[in-house]
């Protein structure tokens, strides 16, 4: 993994999407930017929010649905993203090893 950035896969090197890109979530917006997850991470947030309505702790159940991403990723990293002063984004992204990882990832999720 390249340290200046902390999105950069760490099983191939791009920082372009890639095979091995599972899910990049903004955890700040609770919302999916990114990964092979991305529509149906979305969507099951959606519908948790659509069941739960206005009044429950999002933050428990985003964390809950981003706990079954890490399940069955290979490699998870946490990083910050800033744009412009004031303007910051808490980012996690996931990988898996390799294609077969992949598909088995987006079956069971």
């Amino acid at each position: 993994m390249n340290n200046e950035d902390p999105s950069t896969c760490p099983f191939c090197g791009t920082i372009n999407n890639c095979l091995h890109l599972l899910l990049l979530v903004d955890k700040a917006f609770r919302k999916a930017d990114g990964g092979i997850l991305r529509k149906s991470f979305n969507n099951r947030w959606s519908d948790i929010c659509d069941e739960n309505g206005d009044d429950f702790d999002e933050r428990e159940f985003f964390d809950v649905l981003l706990e079954k991403v890490e399940s069955i990723a290979d490699v998870m990293i946490n990083f910050e993203y800033d744009e412009m002063p004031g303007m910051s984004s808490d980012n996690v992204v996931f990988f898996v090893k390799d294609e077969e990882s992949s598909k088995k990832a987006v079956e069971s999720f």
